[in-house]
């Protein structure tokens, strides 16, 4: 199972670092391919996992209310054959 979550940090903040490394910390513990600079399709093993990641980031979002934005996908639960014109140089993926 997989889904994509991927979230903006509004620009012209000094807490941006900050604010995007709460985001990231919420994906702790998982498996993750990171296809765009803040695009990730993150591996889970169950919905819970999902409704977790989503509670943990709807946390951070009211923490810095207005400034961090994020979309996640429903949980897919088949192989993906993402087309991805250019990947990251480096970091693009974490085993847990």
């Amino acid at each position: 199972m997989h889904f994509i979550v991927s979230w903006e940090v509004k620009a012209g903040d000094k807490k941006n670092p900050e604010m995007h490394n709460a985001v990231t910390d919420s994906l702790h513990g998982y498996s993750w391919v990171r296809l765009l600079n803040s695009f990730y399709v993150i591996d889970i093993n169950s919905e819970r996992e999902w409704t977790i990641i989503q509670e943990k980031l709807l946390d951070v979002a009211q923490r810095y209310s207005g400034k961090v934005n994020f979309l996640m996908s429903p949980i897919c639960d088949f192989d993906s054959d993402f087309f991805v014109y250019s990947m990251p140089d480096e970091d693009f993926y974490k085993d847990a």
